[in-house]
């Protein structure tokens, strides 16, 4: 099976608080088509059969199109990277392959790909950045720069000073949260122009004698150091780092000057001030919406902050979250895949791709 993640997102001008977006309506469905398929499906096999040889697994392609579906194209990879049309054709494959996860389609037909690099139509790398870790997702920015998904790692001993209750999980390291833009300087170069850090912006109710202790639920702008904790599920061996937010997206809005953060451990999104100096998104006073770096609006857990329970909870380890370009259906609203689950227990038993409105002024 092919899996897909989507990744564009979009801020608003929101003050942190509890108040809840709007869902969108659904809208009422269309029968499907009969099941089309590009590929041959395997030859059935009998149930004497089935019992003594495990079924061949189900050829993958284009299975269902909807009447009214958008003839446009999809971009997608598993390692290498396609495009496709409407009806599963493939229109075009970028060679060589180079193990790409976060994969974005430029307006130049280049695409901007994980480890920093974008690479032509014929697999050239054109630019490349290796000075910086990356994961899950990079956006290239309407001023040319490029936003980098990012990680701070740091020793089990720096997070126990940060207020952390490492004795919870066996991780020798941790990894926080790390957004980076950098301005490219030539075909192997970069100038880190602003950057914000997770490790500025924690709170923690674990040891009054550290650093950042106060009341979680009073402070809804900042982040729980120990909530990935207990809530995750996360398990660490032995050399590797437990990833604190595990942020998957990122979105740039330009007409609000703001970042998105699609969190899969806290199964919420984040909202970020991008007017902010380097220096102003560190703290908690400056920018456009007077904050900082601190969060401006966050949705889909309550519980991250301490302010609900399971029953309150609306994303379930989500990816992908962007809002909708302006010009589409629901433009301004955010679009987000919810998986359905977080850890035993805390699960809704399905998938989602959900459409909802931000209470912004």
């Amino acid at each position: 099976m092919i899996g897909v993640c989507v990744a564009i997102l979009l801020a608003l001008a929101v003050a942190c608080s509890s108040a809840a977006p709007t869902l969108a309506p659904t809208p009422t469905p269309t029968p499907a088509p009969p099941l089309m398929s590009m590929m041959s499906m395997p030859t059935p096999t009998t149930a004497a059969a089935a019992s003594a040889t495990p079924a061949a697994p189900r050829a993958a392609g284009l299975l269902v199109r909807e009447p009214d579906s958008f003839e446009g194209y999809t971009l997608y990879t598993r390692g290498p990277v396609y495009l496709i049309d409407h009806r599963g054709r493939l229109v075009h494959q970028w060679r060589p392959n180079h193990g790409a996860r976060s994969t974005r389609l430029l307006d130049n037909g280049n695409l901007l790909i994980g480890r920093n690099r974008e690479i032509d139509p014929e697999g050239n790398v054109v630019w490349e950045y290796s000075r910086l870790p990356q994961h899950h997702d990079l956006l290239k920015m309407p001023n040319g720069n490029v936003l980098i998904l990012s990680r701070d790692v740091i020793p089990r001993e720096e997070a126990i000073d940060l207020g952390a209750n490492a004795d919870a999980h066996p991780c020798p390291k941790f990894n926080a949260t790390r957004i980076v833009e950098v301005r490219p300087t030539g075909p192997t170069g970069g100038e880190i122009v602003w950057q914000w850090s997770a490790l500025d912006h924690l709170i923690q109710d674990f040891d009054p004698a550290k650093p950042n202790y106060g009341t979680v639920a009073d402070h809804p702008e900042l982040l729980d150091i120990n909530h990935n904790f207990t809530i995750s599920g996360e398990w660490c061996g032995p050399g590797s780092s437990l990833a604190l937010h595990h942020a998957n997206a990122l979105d740039y809005n330009a007409g609000l000057d703001q970042v998105m953060v699609t969190s899969r451990a806290f199964s919420e999104i984040w909202i970020i001030d991008h007017s902010t100096t380097a220096e102003e998104a560190a703290g908690n006073a400056g920018g456009n919406g007077g904050k900082g770096g601190d969060i401006l609006y966050r949705w889909g857990n309550p519980r991250a902050y301490q302010r609900g329970t399971a029953v309150d909870q609306r994303l379930f380890a989500p990816h992908g979250a962007h809002w909708i370009s302006e010009g589409l259906p629901g433009a301004g609203n955010i679009l987000i895949f919810n998986n359905g689950s977080e850890r035993s227990g805390f699960e809704r038993g399905y998938s989602s791709v959900d459409e909802f409105a931000l209470p912004a002024d």
